[in-house]
């Protein structure tokens, strides 16, 4: 501990978080334990940034975003504000406190494969939802990647908007992928940072590599081979090249086909990746497992749910079944419980024969990343009217949706949108819920568009239909609307 942060110990900031154990610093950053009063909050930390430091440039409008997004996964923003320390003023953010990193595991040993995979599902699941909402991490790395209180978690207080220019606010590091020395901010760089970081992690070396040319990084020949092909598509100098998160997702599956060469965005699907979601990890398995050597801890039991590594981050939690009240959170989920979905209102047209309208969502643009303009993210549709509903005079109970994937459609191929993209699926869904069939109703105008809605259809979770008790097949349509700002999916069931 510096002189400078041992004097800090026991001082008051803004008249109410007293700091206490000096735990570390960053980037001109000093990190602090603290008391915060809630029941759901174990241990707390306070981060203090000098006001006048280049750093600090709208750092706090940052936090108070950041803020607003709750993920099992992510490290929460509990307050945030201004105060005075020795006379400056500095900036300050309240963070769930982690007790282990993983950058305290890999110093003593590499990761084996399947400790390796086991936290690339929930740092991908994060990611996605943290996409999802606008926003990059810009901060991936082994320090960044945390346990705390039997969860894995990443940090969520550098978290940027899409599309933010950051050469003012910090130096490129390690991590940071080349376009970072230009400021530019998008999904790609975090791609970039989690396969510097698979890398280390599981060889303690990191490849090698220089910004001033082009040549592609050389890997560490300790690589286990299974995640070469990996570590090279999260590794590509251009960042068009790289692979989403949804792609590093479907090769966490066994089995999973590589998507094609030299394709932007592209993922391909398979029914393992259905087997996927029902087999995931549970929560916390990931770090904890490894962590073995660091401390002792008491993981979740083996028959808690799993949660699935979501390729499209929204999802739609069970609607509650008639004449039972909802319970309320006790902590924060994957994403927003939802209002039961509703069939389509009436305004809800089939889409038209074509729609000269869009532009392909393939072609390469003339406009680099830092010169697009930011989307918002997209949103889902919840309507109010109930889908659960009873036929007294035939016997049925009309299935109802449990979960939902939205299409892996980039904010980029979005902005190409003239209008809406409006395409129809039709799915078959057997008697556990699963889908088993989805086929076209209206492919729309869109090839790319198209694709990514079949495959998040394939996804989808349903309670089953019944009839005289007894679980039933059943047919949905699910109709995806796709415009600049959101991506809205309107499910119906057509039959029993």
């Amino acid at each position: 501990m510096t002189e400078a942060a041992a004097k800090r110990v026991g001082q008051v900031i803004d008249g109410k978080y007293r700091l206490g154990e000096f735990v570390g610093a960053d980037e001109g950053s000093s990190v602090f334990l603290t008391d915060y009063d809630s029941p759901d909050v174990r241990k707390a930390a306070i981060k203090l940034v000098p006001e006048d430091s280049p750093a600090a440039e709208g750092l706090l409008a940052r936090w108070r975003h950041a803020a607003k997004l709750f993920h099992p996964h992510l490290i929460r923003l509990l307050d945030m504000g201004r105060g005075e320390l020795d006379g400056s003023a500095v900036l300050y953010v309240v963070i769930e406190y982690a007790d282990e990193s993983l950058s305290s595991v890999i110093a003593r040993r590499p990761l084996g494969p399947d400790e390796a995979r086991a936290i690339l599902g929930p740092m991908v699941e994060a990611l996605a939802y943290v996409h999802a909402r606008g926003f990059v991490h810009c901060r991936i790395k082994p320090a960044n990647i945390m346990a705390e209180n039997d969860l894995l978690k990443i940090s969520s207080d550098g978290l940027c908007r899409i599309g933010e220019f950051s050469g003012s606010v910090w130096k490129p590091g390690v991590y940071d992928p080349p376009e970072a020395a230009g400021g530019r901010i998008s999904p790609a760089g975090d791609v970039w940072s989690l396969g510097m970081t698979l890398c280390e992690a599981l060889t303690q070396r990191l490849p090698v590599w220089e910004r001033t040319n082009q040549a592609e990084p050389a890997l560490p020949s300790n690589l286990p081979p299974e995640f070469l092909d990996l570590a090279r598509h999260c590794l590509r100098r251009d960042p068009q090249l790289r692979w989403s998160v949804a792609d590093i997702a479907a090769r966490l599956l066994p089995n999973a086909p590589t998507p094609p060469k030299q394709t932007p965005r592209g993922i391909q699907y398979s029914a393992a990746q259905r087997r996927f979601v029902g087999t995931a990890a549970p929560i916390g398995l990931a770090l904890l497992a490894i962590l073995a050597a660091v401390r002792i801890f008491h993981h979740p039991s083996q028959t808690e749910s799993a949660r699935a590594v979501t390729i499209a981050p929204t999802v739609v939690q069970p609607a509650v079944q008639p004449k039972v009240p909802p319970k309320p959170e006790t902590r924060p989920v994957l994403a927003e419980a939802a209002a039961p979905v509703a069939k389509p209102t009436s305004h809800i047209a089939p889409p038209p024969a074509s729609n000269p309208a869009v532009r392909s969502a393939e072609q390469p643009r003339s406009k680099s990343l830092a010169a697009s303009k930011s989307v918002p993210p997209p949103t889902v549709v919840r309507p109010t009217e109930s889908a659960l509903a009873t036929a007294p005079s035939s016997g049925v109970v009309h299935g109802k949706v449990v979960r939902q994937f939205l299409p892996d459609a980039s904010q980029r191929a979005r902005a190409t949108i003239r209008g809406k993209v409006r395409v129809s699926v039709n799915v078959h869904v057997d008697e556990s819920g699963r889908v088993t069939q989805a086929v076209f109703a209206a492919p729309g105008p869109s090839q790319y568009f198209a694709d990514r809605a079949l495959e998040a259809a394939k996804l989808w979770l349903f309670a089953p239909a019944k009839m005289a008790g007894h679980n039933v097949p059943s047919d949905w349509v699910l109709r995806f609307e796709f415009d600049p700002s959101a991506i809205n999916v309107y499910p119906a069931q057509t039959a029993p």
